[in-house]
């Protein structure tokens, strides 16, 4: 299978700083459950947060993914990143955004439909197919931030690249 992630012109910048990769108890165990030395775990319910001790790498990473075709949702949906999950009583409600620093953003967003099936599925076996799962994207004041903060770095590197 193809990683479009190996022609970054920042290196893989995120798989190179693992920090706040959600995954549930099949993925702990199958990616996670024997590098545990190499990263920070909390519990939030039924699902994991895991980054990697002192911004390293992700544990699966060797110059490039080694679990690429079998990798976690939340590493599947990106450029698309899971937000807040909120469970309670038979529900699960979830948000996702796109914002990112990923520079292949524009080249690798799919579908938010797309987006939500993956998230829906994974939430469905996480929680089981009975428990009422809302999934939505969120386009809060985050995003006025997030890109406030990109158009502020492309002026520095356009202001940077003219004093050279």
């Amino acid at each position: 299978m193809s990683n479009p992630c190996l022609k970054c012109p920042t290196n893989q910048s995120c798989c190179r700083e693992l920090n706040g990769l959600t995954i549930n108890y099949a993925e702990y165990n199958r990616h996670f459950e024997n590098k545990i030395t190499h990263l920070t775990v909390s519990r939030k319910g039924k699902l994991f947060e895991i980054s990697s001790l002192g911004n390293g790498p992700c544990p699966n990473w060797d110059q490039q993914c080694q679990v690429y075709g079998n990798r976690p949702m939340d590493c599947d949906l990106y450029p698309y990143t899971m937000g807040k999950i909120f469970e309670g009583d038979g529900e699960v409600y979830a948000t996702y955004h796109s914002r990112t620093e990923c520079p292949l953003t524009n080249q690798l967003l799919g579908p938010r439909e797309n987006a939500e099936k993956l998230i829906r599925n994974f939430l469905e076996n996480t929680y089981g197919e009975h428990c009422k799962i809302t999934v939505r994207y969120d386009e809060g004041a985050a995003r006025i931030y997030h890109l406030a903060r990109r158009a502020a770095s492309k002026a520095k590197s356009l202001l940077v690249g003219d004093a050279t």
